[in-house]
């Protein structure tokens, strides 16, 4: 029997009856290729959760409130979100797919997805991974936190080891909604950790800015639980940049 992607999607939200549960473990017992089709739905479920899950707790920008508190006159209801966050949080998953990220992120990154700046969107998916891309990924793999890039719209923090032995970096992007994350390097990409609404905030004298400066809870948080050490110096990050931010 084929299994759809939607069906595949069900299963990793725990959305399928006991019945089309079983069925599909037995025939994923049977079948390798299935098994690794559902994992890599189950590790998508669990990068978008650990992503986006923080950015529920924060709180409202004040901007937003400001044009609720100073709306004219109520419009007619259209397709509503809550925005308060349930009990017990699902994620929807027969509309994520490979386009997860942009329809998952897409209120939160605004610009970014909808608009991107040329070269692609910052976010990405592949094989059940949430990836940085377009300028993100190259500001990422290219910039250095000593030697800022002059009017890019990416911002490097730090750079640290993990305690898994690779590479993580701190970011910050600077469009028209100012974000915050940690994206670790994987392979040939960077897979993001963490993402968060952040305050913007003016470069101090100098255009330096100190990288634990004005990072969202969230963020601080899993910088903390990922870094085996200190932050990198200038050498140590120059070389780690030289050798393709390999372990």
């Amino acid at each position: 029997m084929s299994y759809s992607e939607e069906t595949l999607m069900a299963y990793a939200d725990g959305e399928l009856d006991p019945a089309a549960r079983a069925a599909l473990e037995a025939a994923m017992a049977a079948d390798p290729g299935l098994a690794q089709r559902v994992a890599r739905h189950q590790a998508l479920r669990a990068r978008l959760r650990a992503a986006l899950d923080p950015v529920l707790d924060e709180p409202l920008p004040q901007r937003l409130l400001e044009s609720v508190r100073g709306a004219a006159a109520p419009r007619p209801a259209a397709k509503v979100i809550p925005l308060k966050r349930p009990a017990a949080p699902r994620w929807s998953w027969p509309q994520l797919g490979a386009l997860a990220a942009s329809l998952v992120l897409g209120a939160l990154l605004g610009p970014l997805v909808l608009h991107p700046p040329a070269g692609g969107g910052a976010v990405i998916t592949r094989d059940g991974e949430m990836l940085a891309g377009g300028a993100l990924a190259r500001a990422l793999t290219e910039e250095l936190a000593s030697n800022r890039t002059p009017g890019s719209p990416v911002e490097i923090g730090v750079s640290f080891r993990a305690r898994d032995g690779g590479y993580c970096r701190s970011f910050q992007l600077r469009e028209e909604q100012a974000l915050a994350g940690v994206a670790c390097r994987e392979h040939d990409a960077w897979r993001l950790e963490v993402l968060a609404q952040s305050a913007p905030q003016p470069p101090a004298a100098g255009g330096y800015r100190p990288a634990a400066t004005a990072l969202p809870p969230s963020v601080a948080r899993t910088l903390d639980e990922l870094r085996a050490g200190e932050a990198l110096d200038a050498s140590a990050e120059a070389a780690a940049r030289a050798h393709g931010w390999e372990r």
